[in-house]
């Protein structure tokens, strides 16, 4: 049974706190399933960028309160799920914490192993496809929750 997942990107300003929100909503809400995000590089103690904030805000949600978070080999070991937006992650993740095979997977596995593009530095309507992609990725893995 899955308890902890947890959802790295780079900053863990834009992609991972959208997922992170999304995947909370679409779960419903329940304490049974704990949801965080972190980053392979974070901007440490950063708020969700901008235009990851409207976007979530025209979707009727918010980032309000994120701090970015710096992934620790303890973060994985805790997760019984680790997600992550693009291969590249996976493999950081298991040079961080080798124990993480088979609990590591992409955000985007049942979308064909799709990669979640950095919408950073971009403009808003990558943010949008950005948030409709990770929207799609979320709602898949609820099915397999």
């Amino acid at each position: 049974m899955i308890h902890r997942i947890l959802i790295i990107c780079v900053g863990n300003i834009c992609r991972s706190p959208m997922a992170e929100i999304l995947l909370r909503k679409h779960l419903g809400g329940g304490n049974e399933v704990v949801v965080e995000s972190a980053g392979l590089a974070a901007l440490v103690g950063n708020p969700v960028d901008p235009l990851a904030q409207r976007v979530l805000e025209d979707n009727g949600l918010s980032g309000e309160g994120h701090a970015a978070r710096q992934v620790t080999p303890e973060m994985i070991g805790r997760a019984d799920l680790v997600l992550a937006m693009q291969k590249r992650h996976v493999d950081a993740i298991h040079a961080i914490s080798p124990q993480a095979r088979g609990k590591t997977f992409l955000l985007g596995r049942w979308e064909g192993n799709c990669e979640v593009p950095d919408p950073y530095g971009k403009t808003l309507p990558v943010f949008e496809d950005n948030f409709r992609l990770i929207d799609r990725t979320v709602q898949a893995w609820r099915m397999h929750l």
